[in-house]
């Protein structure tokens, strides 16, 4: 279950740090997200066919020959728990749709991005591309799989913490343009256990947009009363952001959750 709030007090941080992920660390503006539904909401625009290159595996998370193809990669099974769910080029909501698939759908899972909200999977179809995992009944581990280097997309990516710069886990960072609230146009990513979220666009995306956490997961997120009834976070959620895009690469954006009582 994920939690929709409004956006409060604004903290932006601006670090220029490396990551475990050979980025460096970040900063920003104002505005605020409406909430937004959740990400399995799904569009209606028209299914592109497309074919989509294997990407790149980073070690030493794994790292498969040179030659690797689907078919030598250790691949996990999942199961499709949404209809019309869609499998698109790259692991975002703004990249283009390949295909959609059904519930019951059984999927091999190759692989994942660096903050686990997408994985790279094929298709009974013989499809190559990207879903993500909140519409996908996952069958083994998946930290097992290697991560894949996303190439041909800005990458937008931070942190959230609690106060004392603990990571902030289960926390849902969403972006949209500054000029459209159109469901069809906004992106989420949830912090993983490290605080970190990220979010993918194509090469060609620009324009000015508004980023920053406006939701949480109540399951897993450390940032809510323990045991608490109703799902109740433990702070006030930042305010927003406003980007320009493209944006600089290797630069984080950085939230910090403030205290109920400053």
């Amino acid at each position: 279950m994920k939690k929709f709030i409004g956006i409060t007090s604004l903290t932006v941080l601006l670090v220029l740090v490396l990551t475990g992920c050979g980025l460096l660390v970040p900063n920003a503006v104002t505005p605020t997200i409406a909430p937004t539904n959740t990400i399995a909401a799904f569009p209606t625009e028209p299914v592109v066919e497309t074919e989509i290159p294997l990407p790149t595996a980073i070690p030493p998370t794994a790292t498969p020959s040179p030659t690797a193809t689907p078919s030598t990669i250790a691949m996990l099974s999942a199961e499709v728990t949404f209809d019309n769910y869609s499998l698109r080029s790259g692991p975002g909501r703004l990249f283009e749709r390949v295909n959609l698939y059904t519930t019951g759908e059984v999927i091999s899972i190759i692989g994942r991005e660096f903050t686990n909200n997408w994985v790279l999977v094929k298709t009974s179809d013989h499809a190559i591309g990207w879903m993500n995992l909140v519409g996908l009944k996952l069958y083994g581990d998946l930290f097992s799989l290697p991560i894949f280097k996303v190439d041909d997309a800005q990458i937008l990516f931070g942190h959230v913490y609690l106060p004392g710069r603990i990571p902030a886990t289960g926390i849902v960072v969403s972006m949209a343009p500054s000029d459209n609230d159109l469901s069809e146009s906004y992106d989420t990513s949830t912090t993983n256990a490290d605080g970190m979220w990220a979010l993918y666009l194509p090469e060609d995306s620009k324009g000015n947009w508004i980023i920053g956490p406006n939701a949480y997961t109540c399951e897993v997120s450390n940032a809510v009363f323990p045991d608490s009834e109703g799902c109740t976070l433990n702070g006030n959620l930042p305010l927003a952001q406003e980007i320009t895009l493209p944006f600089a690469t290797g630069l984080a954006i950085e939230f910090e959750i403030l205290p109920l009582n400053p």
